[in-house]
This record gives structure tokens, C-alpha cells and sequence, in this order.
């Protein structure tokens, strides 16, 4: 297989996660996820978007907010 068709079979797995989560409007939960981004994408799909944006500023250890930076550094 070259590159281009392992582009092409990526992109499409990509394609088909967009599709899922516009369709369904959830977040794909992933075996490879770390455990702080598997607890947000649940958080997003069983208790919706502004739990989820609130749950992933918020520093789980001490209740402090996050800049958006530290938010990014931790979740990706």
C-alpha cells in the first residue's frame, strides 16, 4: 500500500467520525484515548456541551479554572 492510498483510507476515517459526530452529535470514544480526554468526550455525550466545555477548564484536582493554553495542553 503507498502513502496515497493510506491518505486516501485516513481521510476517510476521518470523513466518516465528522459524519458520526454531526449525525449523532457525539463524540467518538476511542480504546487509544487517555483517560481525561475519554472522561470528556462522556461527559460531552451523556451530559452535553456545557458540561463538557465547563469540565474541561475546570483543573480537576483543585477546581481552578484553565486558560484556554493549559486546557489545550491537557486535551489536545
Amino acid at each position: 500500500m503507498d502513502n496515497k492510498d493510506k491518505k486516501n483510507i485516513v481521510n476517510e476515517i476521518i470523513d466518516n467520525i465528522i459524519d458520526n459526530i454531526v449525525k449523532d452529535n457525539k463524540m467518538p470514544i476511542f480504546s487509544k484515548m487517555d483517560e481525561a480526554n475519554k472522561t470528556a468526550a462522556n461527559i460531552f455525550n451523556t451530559q452535553g456541551e456545557k458540561a463538557f466545555l465547563k469540565h474541561v477548564f475546570t483543573d480537576q484536582e483543585t477546581g481552578r479554572t484553565m486558560s484556554y493554553a493549559e486546557m489545550r495542553m491537557k486535551y489536545g
